[in-house]
Order: C-alpha cells, then structure tokens, then sequence
C-alpha cells in the first residue's frame, strides 16, 4: 500500500509531499486540478519511462520518492531477496530525472536499473486509468490476490519451493 509520495520539481510542482492513510486512496478533481501530474509522478517511482519536458523549468532535477508497505509472503519478497535487495517494513522506491531526460532509480537506497525499478513497481501498483489495461486481467496476479486475500502465502510460497526442489 502507497503510504508516501514526495515530488520535487517535477513538469509545474515545485514541492509536494503527501501522506496515505490506511484503506481505500482516490485521487479526485476538477479536470486541470493535477491528478494526471500526480499520477505521472508515481508512475515514474514505479519505473514508467521519462520523458523530455518533465522537469520544471530552470531545475536540473527532478525527484520522485514513494513509499510503499511491503506485502508479507509473496513474489515481491522474493524478488527482492534474488535481486539481492534488502527490505524491512517498507520499501521505498526513488527516481531522479536531470533536465537531459536521463534517470536514476534506487530500491531503499540501493542503486538499480530502470527494469529491476520496473518490476518492482508492477508488484507494488496497478495505476487504472480510461480505456487502460489492468494487471487484474493477469492470471497470475490473480492467484496472489486470492492467496493473499485468504492468508494463503505462507503455505504458496511453501507449494512454491517444494515445486522447485522436486522439479
């Protein structure tokens, strides 16, 4: 779950910080009231691409950071722990775009690469927008929400390894 996300100087913002509650988060507004920028901005956390003209005007960087809280069980730690990534509680997840276009990610303070930013952040978020594809459509994320919904993981990721080892 999404509990922070920083922006700095990113397309008009110059500062913005803002804290998630527990439950249910809707970003809502008038059309032109900045939902799209701070969706764009989460997605760049996640590992979307940059592109030029995402920097405000006159600054050499823009930084996006957001804090997410690790699922307990599942792929995502398991992807950390054969990424060789190291996670507690939480996993925050940085992007620094300088006003070239280039980018720069970090997995809780770790340096990696744009794709290894990427699929972390397609475990973490599924960003639903008009006419867009969902992750809910993917047979496997599907499992783990059952899994997950039913307590389930523990005894998955036990089936998981047993499977490995015999196969």
């Amino acid at each position: 779950m999404l509990r922070h996300l920083s922006i700095r100087d990113f397309v008009i913002v110059d500062q913005l910080d803002l804290a998630f509650g527990a439950g249910f988060g809707a970003l809502t507004g008038e059309t032109g009231a900045g939902k799209s920028i701070l969706l764009d901005a989460l997605g760049l956390a996640l590992g979307n691409k940059a592109e030029n003209g995402m920097v405000r005007t006159g600054q050499p960087r823009a930084e996006i950071v957001a804090e997410f809280d690790l699922p307990q069980g599942g792929g995502l730690r398991a992807w950390l722990e054969a990424q060789a990534l190291e996670a507690d509680e939480t996993l925050i997840l940085r992007r620094v775009i300088d006003a070239g276009g280039r980018s720069r990610a970090w997995l809780n303070g770790t340096p990696v690469a744009l794709a290894q930013l990427r699929a972390a952040g397609e475990m973490l978020a599924d960003i639903h927008g008009q006419h867009a594809h969902h992750a809910l459509l993917r047979t496997e994320v599907q499992q783990d929400l059952v899994d997950t919904h039913g307590g389930l993981m523990p005894l998955a990721d036990e089936v998981a390894r047993l499977y490995r080892a015999w196969a």
